[in-house]
């Protein structure tokens, strides 16, 4: 069914209250959500707005073609009269269904009064064939300009205050280089605090500037002295999208007087920087619960989305709003959000991989969320997270084997961006890496993912081999019985992916059967972690070698990646490796970790294993 996202026909006033002249913005503007590419599952919006700087209404015939100006390739037309200093324009619908390939929406605005120029912008769009919603691949990013959290942004923080412009340009151009093309800046103020623990209405706000606000004094001590002109005037030359962060006002406050900064912050941004053809619309920094809060707090958002929209419409009708909330515990939630919706054009939830162990499963909150989506007339597109939480708080970029499981599960998504590029990927041509190797390592992994996409099972050489478990399995968690270890099938980091087989004992003990004597060069074990849901990686594993199953030698002993401050989840694989080892029979003993109360009952936390691999490919 087609959605009606904006009115027929749209006004707004170009100019901006006690800001001075702004600069011009382009005369025609056209935009599409999602941004190139898409899905063939989707239905595609497309905005168009023309401006009229003069003293005088001028009126204007507004047509938006596919592909090229032919009567036959009309989509919508309408005659608009535009009063002076303002704009107007209209939005129109266009399924993707059996239009696979590469198309062009073009835009025409043609004067009424004589004039001799038609004015006209266009976009490009391609359509992929997936047979889902999802694109099934990264189509952009968050990037901040300088990590809001001191603690989180230890491995990469100090990098990041150091891009100089150059390095900025850099950063850009590696993001296009793997079609990330939509950068979403989380916010061009940085003041980390949250909604009732500020006094901002009293004492003012001290938040700091990430570029030359004439608002607030305060600048963040960063090389660039103005990174989004940097960003913006990159994404232009490269035909990328950019959407600023309206924030920091304080993280989940959407009180009167943060839609009042809010407002004031989105006056001057336009004012500086809405002449870029990359403009791409409105992201509000403050994100959200799952369930929006309590009574107030949703009251609250409630509003504050409604003035926004309104208030931004007049700056620029064609461009989106969006918010990222995260997907935990949706239940009692909906009237809230259909209230919510109406006024943010592109919801982007994150979280998914992560719920709770007394929440729903990650599709099932994507279903609900999409469901209310669809009822409002708002997109709905993934935030999802490239990182992993380490030593307690600090973010790590997370392995290519759970973003490729994220693309695989959740495919309702229109587009799917995520937190964040620097510090978690690093293109080789960026002479200022933040996040080090690991970060250049997801990008390099990312970049083969989509030249060859991702390999559907582990190739090892004890995949479809007989497997004797020694240990039972817990029966809350029985896989695919012991055949699902060597099966080369991964389960998603979710606890109740059914791959996982699971083990609530001391210990655990299997012994593969390779079939005929080999050269054994590593042994690893697959296993979650999930402190949530007493879930950890082992004490201890043992592996070992045998010529005829019955004496084994040791191959080797690891312990866990991962510690008891590491929330997850997380999928580790706990390895011997750079072995010259000869044998036919591998043992795998495995002491189970030490639970939550285990100082009170000696209780063991639980074990899930989802592959157990020899000789890895």
């Amino acid at each position: 069914m087609l959605r009606s996202l904006l009115p027929a026909v749209l006004v707004c006033l170009c100019s901006v209250p006690g800001l001075g002249e702004p600069l011009p913005p382009e005369p025609l503007s056209l935009t599409i959500i999602p941004p190139s590419p898409v899905s063939d599952q989707i239905v595609l919006d497309v905005r168009a707005a023309v401006r009229n700087p003069t003293n005088a209404a001028r009126s204007f015939g507004l047509a938006v073609y596919l592909d090229d100006e032919r009567p036959e390739h009309l989509l919508r037309q309408a005659e608009l009269t535009v009063p002076p200093g303002a704009a107007a324009g209209f939005a129109v619908h266009w399924p993707t269904l059996g239009r696979q390939g590469k198309h062009r929406l073009l835009c025409v605005a043609r004067p009424s009064d004589g004039q001799p120029h038609a004015l006209r912008a266009s976009q490009p769009v391609e359509v992929l064939s997936t047979g889902v919603r999802s694109t099934r691949r990264l189509g952009g990013a968050w990037v901040d300009i300088c990590h809001h959290d001191e603690a989180t942004g230890v491995p990469f923080i100090v990098e990041m205050r150091k891009l100089t412009d150059p390095q900025w340009r850099e950063l850009v151009q590696a993001m296009h280089d793997v079609d990330q093309n939509l950068l979403v800046i989380t916010m061009m103020f940085q003041n980390f605090t949250h909604r009732g623990q500020h006094k901002i209405e009293t004492e003012g706000y001290r938040g700091k500037a990430y570029y030359p606000s004439q608002l607030y004094p305060g600048r963040m001590p960063i090389a660039s002295p103005d990174p989004l002109e940097t960003i913006l005037s990159e994404a232009d030359q490269l035909g990328m999208h950019v959407m600023p962060g309206v924030g920091c006002y304080a993280f989940f406050d959407f009180t009167p007087a943060s839609l009042a900064w809010h407002k004031r912050v989105a006056d001057e941004l336009w004012r500086r920087y809405g002449h870029h053809r990359s403009f791409y619309g409105w992201y509000v920094s403050e994100e959200k619960v799952g369930d929006l809060g309590d009574s107030e707090e949703r009251h609250e958002i409630a509003d504050f989305f409604g003035e926004f929209k309104a208030h931004v419409r007049r700056l620029a009708p064609d461009k989106p709003i969006m918010l990222a909330t995260n997907c935990h515990h949706l239940r009692g939630a909906e009237d809230a959000y259909r209230k919510l919706l109406p006024n943010v054009d592109i919801l982007c939830p994150f979280g998914f991989h992560r719920m709770m162990p007394d929440d729903w499963s990650g599709e099932e909150a994507a279903r609900l969320l999409q469901s209310l989506c669809d009822e409002t007339g708002c997109h709905f597109w993934m935030d999802m997270e490239t990182f992993v939480f380490r030593n307690g708080v600090e973010l790590h970029p997370r392995s290519i084997e759970a973003v490729a499981s994220d693309l695989a599960r959740f495919t309702s998504f229109e587009k799917t961006l995520h937190y964040e590029f620097p510090g978690m990927m690093s293109g080789p041509r960026m002479s200022r890496q933040p996040g080090g190797p690991a970060s250049r390592r997801l990008y390099d992994e990312y970049a083969r993912f989509l030249r060859e996409g991702y390999p559907s099972l582990l190739a090892h050489a004890a995949r479809g081999k007989p497997l004797r478990l020694i240990t039972p399995p817990d029966a809350k968690y029985p896989g695919g019985g012991p055949a699902g270890l060597v099966d080369g099938r991964r389960a998603s980091e979710d606890h109740r992916n059914p791959q996982w087989l699971g083990f609530s004992g001391p210990e655990f003990e299997a012994v593969v059967d390779l079939g005929s004597t080999v050269e054994i060069r590593d042994v690893s074990l697959r296993c979650l972690h999930l402190t949530a849901a007493d879930i950890r990686q082992p004490a201890e594993v043992r592996f070992a070698v045998s010529e005829d199953g019955r004496r084994f030698e040791e191959l080797g002993k690891v312990g866990p990646s991962l510690g008891p401050t590491d929330p997850g989840p997380e999928i580790g694989t706990l390895k011997v490796d750079q072995l010259k080892a000869r044998g036919r029979w591998i043992r795998i003993h495995a002491i189970n970790a030490a639970g939550d109360n285990a100082q009170r009952t000696g209780a063991r936390a639980r074990l899930l294993v989802d592959e157990i691999l020899v000789n890895q490919q």
